[in-house]
C-alpha cells in the first residue's frame, strides 16, 4: 500500500524526476517525459552538473574562473538550461538527492512561469512605489506653494498696500526698493521649484553641465564633497538616455547621502565602445544587498533605477559591502533608439 502511495506520488509529481540507480537504469515520471517530449535532455550532462562537475556555462570545472554559477552552486538546488526542440531554451532549477546506497532522485523544476509571477510581483511594487513617490511629491509641492510662495506673495501684496499710506516719498522709495529685492528672492524659489522638477540645463545645455549643477547645489545644500569626472567625445545625447542617466545619478548620490554618512563622493562618466557608463562611488556605511527588501523604500529605490535603465536597453549594477562603501554602475547604449527600430522591424 505504501509502495503504492509513493509510486503515484512519483508518477504525479509536476516537477520532471528521474530515479537514478547505480546499474544504471532510469525510471521517468510523467512530467520528465512531457519534458523530453519538448525539450533535449543530455541526462548524464545533467547529472555531472548536479555533481559539481562543471557548470550551465561550463564544460568542466577547471574553466569555472570567477564563475557565478559556480559560486552560488549546491547539489539542493542548481541552475540549468536545456535545448528546446524548437530551438529556443528554458531555464530550470534542479536537485541531486541521495535516496540510499544505490539509487539517486533528479528533480527537474521548470522557472519560467515562477520568474514570470516574481516579475508581476516586482513590477506591482513598483507601480506602488512610484504613486507614492509622485503623490508625496506632490504634497511637498503642495507644501512648498503654500508655506512658501503663497506666504511670500501675500507679504509682498501687504506691503504694496502699505505703500498708499506713506507720505514720505524716501519712505516710499525705500519701500519699493525693498520689494524689488523680495520679488528677486520669490522669483529664485519659483526657479528652483522648476530645477527640481525637470531641470532646464539638461535640456538647454545637456548632461555634463546638468550634472555639475546637480552637485554643485547638493555640495552647498549638504556639504558632500563630490569629485566629477567627465570623459566624454559626444555634447549630447538623446533626450531619454540623458533623463534616464540624470535621474539615475540623482537617486544614487541622494542615497548616499541618506544612507552612506558620506562626506565625499565619486563620480565619473565616460564613453566605452558605444555605450555611455556611469560611476557613483562612495566609502560610507554600504549595506547587504540581500538584506534590503525590495518592500522597502530602499528596496523599491533601487528596483526604479533598475527598471529606469531596463526601459533603454541598458543595465544596472549595485556593488555594496557593509563598512567599506557602495559602487553603482550604469551602463547604457549610445544608439538605444535606433537598436529598438532595428528590433521593431525585425
Amino acid at each position: 500500500m505504501k509502495e503504492q502511495f509513493f509510486e503515484q506520488v512519483f508518477m504525479e509529481a509536476k516537477d520532471g524526476l528521474y530515479l537514478l540507480s547505480d546499474s544504471g537504469e532510469v525510471k521517468k515520471n510523467k512530467a520528465a517525459i512531457e519534458l523530453e517530449a519538448r525539450s533535449i535532455v543530455p541526462l548524464d550532462r545533467v547529472i555531472e552538473i548536479a555533481k559539481g562537475k562543471g557548470c550551465v556555462l561550463h564544460t568542466t570545472t577547471d574553466k569555472c574562473l570567477n564563475c557565478e554559477v559556480k559560486e552560488t552552486w549546491s547539489p539542493t538546488v542548481f541552475p540549468l538550461i536545456l535545448e528546446s526542440k524548437e530551438g529556443g531554451q528554458e531555464r530550470f532549477s534542479g536537485s541531486l538527492t541521495l535516496i540510499n546506497e544505490t539509487a539517486q532522485l533528479l528533480s527537474l523544476r521548470s522557472i519560467e512561469h515562477q520568474e514570470t509571477m516574481q516579475h508581476v510581483i516586482d513590477n506591482k511594487r513598483l507601480i506602488e512605489y512610484v504613486n507614492q513617490a509622485h503623490e508625496k511629491e506632490r504634497r511637498a509641492i503642495s507644501q512648498e506653494l503654500h508655506d512658501g510662495l503663497a506666504q511670500s506673495i501675500y507679504s509682498l501684496m501687504l506691503d504694496v498696500r502699505q505703500i498708499k499710506r506713506i507720505d514720505d516719498r524716501e519712505e516710499i522709495i525705500q519701500r519699493i526698493e525693498q520689494i524689488d529685492e523680495d520679488f528677486v528672492s520669490l522669483l529664485q524659489e519659483v526657479k528652483q521649484i522648476a530645477v527640481d522638477l525637470r531641470p532646464t540645463v539638461l535640456d538647454d545645455l545637456g548632461l555634463v553641465p546638468a550634472i555639475e549643477a546637480l552637485l554643485h547645489r547638493m555640495t552647498e545644500t549638504t556639504g558632500v564633497v563630490v569629485h566629477f569626472i567627465p570623459v566624454l567625445s559626444r555634447q549630447r545625447f538623446s533626450e531619454r538616455l540623458e533623463t534616464v542617466t540624470y535621474r539615475v545619478l540623482q537617486e544614487s548620490v541622494m542615497n548616499s547621502v541618506k544612507y552612506a554618512e558620506v562626506d565625499e563622493l565619486w563620480v565619473t562618466i565616460r564613453e566605452v565602445d558605444e555605450y555611455l557608463v556611469l560611476e557613483v562611488r562612495d566609502h560610507g556605511k554600504g549595506f547587504s544587498l540581500a538584506a534590503v527588501s525590495k518592500g522597502t523604500g530602499e528596496g523599491l529605490g533601487l528596483l526604479h533605477m533598475q527598471e529606469r535603465a531596463e526601459s533603454v536597453g541598458g543595465t544596472l549594477k549595485i556593488q555594496s559591502t557593509a563598512g567599506e562603501g557602495t559602487t553603482v554602475s550604469l551602463k547604457l547604449p549610445v544608439d538605444w533608439e535606433g537598436k529598438r527600430d532595428e528590433c521593431s522591424n525585425s
